[in-house]
């Protein structure tokens, strides 16, 4: 029987918000409508989406097969804690005879999942089980937390090369399915965490998905109006016109020059600043008079 011990735990049927009894077409109709509203695309913004995604499609990929399905099925309708109450434990083919907890040989216990005990010994199970969960640290300039990359890590004496998503914010973690440890007796590998420090950037910020960034512009622009060149993370320069009368601290967006997105990129946000010149001729000093007049 292909099985995990995470069935055991798991109610598949409540994570698809379905019945025990529902059809194939009721199981595939309920994944199609989750995924398209759990999907991390769709929940930038949630840090569980991406867990939530993985629960969901565990539980579809084991309830539309119809050789897993029955199996999930036998594994939970199996008894477990309830075996070993106070009014003793009962089975089948095993006579009448009442079985406290004090005489209760564990190595029964482990025999009911594959197990196999010497005398003195403790048991070893053929049981499949979950490999453990990783965390790792990375720390990561701007323009690679903004952008993505692709990184190996060097975990428990091997590589393990992932890919970190743009976007990726100071102090997050993502999780890696499925590269974490090793497998046991066939069973799944753990998780990988991953906790994301970034460097700041002398020049830009972020907020959200937008980054950000403070443009000077001298005071006879500001006050007549003009052009500022704007920079992008990328190195390239924007040029955007200046109205006249631009106080300080007006923001000017620039669509999609971001945090980079296949459906909704952020957007560049540039807030001016007025440099005002440390020394002027009499004649400019005059005019200057004149316009505060």
């Amino acid at each position: 029987m292909q099985a995990t011990a995470e069935w055991l735990d798991t109610d598949y049927y409540e994570v698809l918000g379905v019945r025990s009894d529902a059809t194939t077409k009721q199981i595939k109709s309920a994944y199609r409508k989750l995924a398209r509203t759990a999907h991390p695309d769709a929940n930038p913004d949630d840090p569980t989406a991406e867990q939530r995604f993985s629960d969901i499609a565990k539980a579809y990929e084991v309830l539309s097969d119809p050789d897993r399905r029955p199996e999930y099925d036998e594994v939970r309708s199996r008894p477990r804690g309830s075996h070993f109450g106070e009014q003793g434990y009962r089975p089948e083919g095993f006579g009448h005879r009442s079985t406290s907890a004090q005489d209760f040989d564990m190595a029964d216990l482990f025999d009911l999942f594959g197990a196999q005990a010497q005398p003195g010994q403790r048991p070893t199970t053929n049981w499949p089980l979950r490999g453990r969960d990783l965390t790792a640290s990375l720390r990561l300039d701007f323009e690679s937390a903004i952008n993505g990359l692709t990184q190996s890590l060097e975990l428990d004496g091997r590589n393990v090369k992932t890919r970190i998503p743009a976007g990726v914010q100071d102090g997050q973690t993502i999780r890696l399915a499925g590269k974490g440890g090793a497998e046991a007796n066939g069973g799944p590998s753990g998780d990988l965490f991953i906790e994301i420090a970034v460097d700041k950037h002398p020049v830009f910020g972020r907020s959200g998905r937008n980054l950000t960034v403070t443009v000077p512009i001298s005071y006879a622009d500001a006050a007549l109006g003009g052009e500022m060149r704007v920079p992008t993370l990328d190195g390239a320069f924007v040029t955007i016109k200046v109205p006249a009368g631009t106080q300080v601290g007006k923001t000017f967006r620039v669509p999609g020059r971001g945090v980079p997105h296949p459906t909704k990129p952020g957007n560049l946000l540039a807030s001016v600043t007025i440099t005002v010149p440390t020394s002027v001729t009499d004649e400019n000093a005059e005019l200057l008079r004149q316009l505060s007049a």
